[in-house]
């Protein structure tokens, strides 16, 4: 069963010692992903699970709660979420670290949920565990505050970073029209092994990037926007935004935020927004590499 994929080696090395790198990684993709915006019932709770136990680096960038990673920063809103990930059509955001049974220890002994990656049939039950920590070896999923989702996948990359921001994960049964319509907007290219529930998305210049999975369990849900769940929206950064939400209409992709060349709510970086048929938010920006 094709649950999850090893990291591929499309990162780049850091040093090893705390998370605090930026968008480094691919610096002349024309998109990449960038960060993800959560509404938090509280900041300290994440901050506890983001940077505590993952091991990201809390800042401030302009007035919002922000933890890094290399190549994705989690942005805290104090805001109860109207729900968790579960319903919606993003699953779950995926991390690379080296050693999965170590980070999978961490987390349960922090007291944090581990979860299955594939739900099951309706009635049905889902996977047994064999204990609380890395069951699932080289990936393992967690629930972290307000019922957001992670993946830990492996990395082989040698002297790999503590941890790195890897993948999105989306979840639809309308899994592969869900796909193609991320190839079309954001030209990505079709990714090989595509399965009954599974196919992937790279970004150009980027590789490995966008998984879309059908599980048994989703196939009676009808998903609710993301905007208000933990995961309000998701981020990609791009080269030359302007020129790309005039190519995005051209597409007959709606700007449902028009293009902002300086955002006061996002410290004046150039923003827009768009939503996917599904529902997921996904908010666009040009200068969030810049952060220090």
């Amino acid at each position: 069963m094709r649950t999850a994929i090893v990291a591929v080696p499309v990162l780049l090395s850091y040093a090893a010692g705390p998370a605090c790198a930026q968008l480094v990684s691919h610096p002349d993709a024309p998109v990449r992903i960038g960060h993800y915006h959560l509404n938090v019932t509280s900041i300290e709770a994440h901050k506890k699970f983001w940077a505590g136990t993952l091991g990201g680096r809390p800042l401030k960038f302009g007035q919002i709660e922000v933890i890094e990673f290399p190549d994705a920063f989690i942005f805290l809103h104090a805001q109860k979420p109207t729900g968790p990930t579960r319903g919606t059509a993003f699953d779950h955001i995926g991390f690379a670290v080296p050693n999965v049974p170590a980070m999978a220890t961490k987390l349960a002994g922090a007291g944090y949920q581990e979860t299955t990656g594939r739900e099951p049939k309706p009635g049905e039950a889902p996977p047994a565990s064999s204990g609380t920590s890395a069951v699932y070896g080289r990936f393992a999923y967690f629930l972290g505050p307000d019922g957001v989702k992670i993946e830990l996948v492996t990395s082989d990359q040698k002297d790999a970073p503590p941890i790195v921001a890897h993948h999105i994960h989306f979840i639809n049964k309308q899994y592969v029209e869900m796909q193609q319509w991320y190839m079309k907007a954001f030209n990505a290219t079709l990714r090989s092994g595509q399965t009954d529930f599974f196919i992937g998305a790279d970004l150009p210049g980027v590789g490995y990037s966008l998984n879309f999975f059908r599980w048994e369990g989703d196939q009676s849900i009808t998903h609710v926007p993301t905007a208000g769940r933990v995961v309000d929206h998701v981020g990609f950064e791009v080269k030359n935004l302007e020129a790309f939400c005039k190519a995005l209409q051209a597409k007959g992709i709606t700007l449902n935020r028009p293009y902002r060349k300086r955002d006061a709510a996002m410290n004046n970086i150039a923003t827009a927004m768009i939503v996917d048929p599904w529902g997921v938010s996904i908010e666009l920006t040009e200068g969030l590499d810049k952060i220090q």
